[in-house]
């Protein structure tokens, strides 16, 4: 399947915490590298009083020169899951308003890289979750996993559900994003955790990324980001952009 020709990629993970920035970032910066117009969006974020920092994020890797608005349509300042932020604002997603942006942007750009927020399953609203979200904006799914100890079982869980859902999954990123682990039973299953999605996924694992502390603190280098994706994420799928 080419990204470009459904008009992008919809970046999820198997948590919170993954890297979903770090890699959206990484692919944008990639993007920009090969020449190609390169959009951005974060429908929707919490834990910010005005507009999403990883939205910003985003926007800089890109190099977009788009309004905030667009880019992060939805944003609240509680730190929480986005149904429980918007019941403390008493302001629900405005699900009309993200599409009305996604729709503007995409007509700006050859290209879309957006970025959800948890997991699939995690709650917009009473009854629709993230996975509502994707198959609002109807674009293929790329799912960025832990390489730590625990990753098997969400990793496998999130490309279930998104079957279910009826999302087409591209593939699995495995994203290191607390750091190598430090215990010798830690570093093993960093070390098996890879052979054990390659043969278990109905999907394939399409690169292991290594930490970037750069990014996590505050830092942003795009050309080593571009790099960064090139080297360690899988050729084919990098060429799905062109």
């Amino acid at each position: 399947m080419s990204i470009k020709a459904t008009r992008g990629l919809f970046i999820t993970g198997t948590d919170t915490g993954v890297g979903k920035t770090v890699v959206t970032a990484a692919l944008a910066a990639w993007c920009r590298g090969q020449g190609l117009d390169v959009g951005v969006m974060k429908p929707v974020a919490t834990g910010d009083p005005g507009r999403s920092r990883d939205a910003r994020l985003l926007i800089d890797a890109a190099g977009a020169q788009d309004p905030l608005e667009l880019v992060n349509p939805v944003c609240y300042r509680d730190p929480l899951a986005p149904y429980a932020a918007a019941v403390r604002a008493k302001r629900p997603v405005d699900w009309a308003g993200i599409r009305r942006a996604y729709r503007q942007l995409a007509a700006r750009h050859d290209v879309m890289l957006v970025e959800g927020i948890g997991g699939l399953l995690v709650p917009l609203s009473r009854r629709r979750t993230v996975a509502d979200l994707v198959k609002m904006l109807e674009l293929p799914v790329l799912v960025v996993a832990r390489l730590r100890l625990g990753t098997l079982n969400h990793t496998l869980l999130t490309v279930r559900q998104a079957r279910r859902e009826g999302l087409k999954v591209l593939g699995v990123v495995l994203n290191s994003a607390e750091g190598p682990a430090t215990s010798r039973d830690g570093r093993l299953a960093e070390q098996t955790n890879p052979a054990v999605l390659r043969d278990c996924l109905s999907v394939p694992v399409l690169g292991i990324l290594p930490h970037r502390a750069a990014l996590s603190n505050g830092r942003l280098d795009s050309r080593a980001l571009a790099a960064w994706a090139g080297r360690r994420l899988e050729p084919a799928f990098l060429r799905s952009f062109h």
